[in-house]
């Protein structure tokens, strides 16, 4: 078996080390626009089995060219380059899945199923953490009510790690994503509708994420989620699909503050006679800031799908969750495991002809729960379910 993965950052590095650590797979395709990134993952995390090669995602040849011959292939590039990417998928004739278009390219992404289709190949889009394991979770109570009504992700994280050795700034997963999560509408589907009058950070709730979590608040932000469950669910009764986000309190006001005094904007402002981003400012000045060594990740990630829906006449609730610590024998914190894992197994599920069908679907759509949640046990992940019937409400 040979995979590709396309884009050598953080959660491609992960992507590596499970395929790595598969018996199945015989080569891994490490492609990066910086060569030398590609070749130092493949080296650090391809236990012998990886090659580096130089991609540009922004050139769907350069894309074609590299995964060609390949089985199944992971983007885990920036979601700008989705659309750019699966065409390249779709041309070699090679199953694809990445870690989520951000909502807006995720619509487009499902556009592209015709294409698919008539390749022969099959795209499972979305598959990271938040969304696709999310995803899964939601699958997983969806499949036990005869209709849904609601369906909601819930991401949160609760960080017990050391940095007293470290006096940088941790950021959680792509810096450029949690600037848009921050800042940017966040499209979400309630009361039969789309509401697009929220921003990203809005609509703090305290949310019970179960023990030993407990209690913590969560805001609205922009994901793919609530688009993905209103495009399954759509059509059995389906009126709300909502995403929210906790993460820890200190690093949410430190964004609400750089988005606040203009550091995520994308627009050009002047400098000293020059035109400049000064979300590209801020980009570049963290990029620069040194990465903790010697550090102990020991966060966890804990991650909701909630369902609502009628089951034989009762209204019924489900609580999936997954609970997903830091690897320590491989280095890896919460959000590593939950985002990077996912997509490279449901890469090997389609490469094995467990998932099949040709065309585009998002997670809930076509990825096996049970297989799915086996698989990723492999990494300490933990996933529990609580069903309960809701008696009555105030609106009935």
């Amino acid at each position: 078996m040979r995979i590709a993965v396309i884009g050598a950052g953080a959660m491609g590095r992960w992507a590596v080390k499970e395929l790595a650590i598969s018996p199945e797979v015989d080569e891994i395709v490490v492609g990066d626009y910086h060569e030398e990134r590609a070749r130092a993952e493949a080296v650090a995390q391809g236990g012998g089995k990886a090659r580096a090669v130089f991609v540009d995602a922004r050139d769907a040849e350069s894309v074609r060219k590299a995964v060609a011959g390949c089985d199944a292939m992971v983007n885990a590039t920036q979601h700008f380059w989705n659309i750019t990417v699966m065409h390249a998928a779709a041309a070699a004739r090679v199953h694809y899945t990445d870690m989520g278009g951000l909502f807006h390219v995720t619509k487009q992404q499902v556009e592209l199923a015709g294409e698919f289709e008539k390749a022969g190949v099959t795209a499972v889009i979305s598959m990271g953490g938040a969304p696709g394991v999310t995803n899964i979770l939601a699958k997983y109570g969806a499949e036990r009510l005869d209709t849904i009504e609601e369906a909601h992700a819930r991401c949160g994280n609760v960080d017990a790690t050391d940095w007293g050795t470290y006096d940088g700034w941790v950021v959680p997963y792509s810096l450029e994503t949690l600037c848009d999560e921050f800042s940017v509408t966040a499209p979400e589907f309630i009361d039969g509708r789309w509401n697009m009058d929220i921003t990203g950070g809005e609509g703090p709730e305290d949310l019970d994420f179960g023990a030993p979590a407990g209690i913590l608040e969560a805001h609205y932000t922009i994901h793919s989620e609530p688009f993905t469950f209103w495009h399954t669910w759509k059509d059995q009764g389906l009126r709300s699909a909502t995403f929210k986000l906790s993460l820890p309190a200190e690093f949410t006001s430190q964004m609400r503050f750089l988005s606040a005094i203009g550091m995520t904007r994308t627009d050009e402002v002047e400098v000293k006679g020059g035109q400049v981003r000064p979300r590209d400012v801020l980009l570049k000045v963290v990029g620069e800031i040194a990465k903790p060594a010697g550090v102990v990740f020991d966060d966890v990630d804990y991650l909701l799908g909630v369902v609502r829906g009628l089951k034989d006449g009762r209204r019924v609730e489900w609580r999936v969750r997954a609970t997903v610590p830091a690897h320590k024998e491989y280095g890896a914190a919460g959000g590593d495991v939950d985002t990077g894992i996912p997509p490279a197994i449901v890469a090997r599920m389609m490469a094995r002809g467990e998932i099949a069908t040709p065309g585009v679907f998002v997670p809930e759509q076509i990825v096996p729960c049970e297989r799915f949640f086996s698989e990723f046990a492999r990494w300490g992940v933990t996933v529990d379910a609580q069903m309960r019937e809701i008696v009555a409400t105030p609106d009935g």
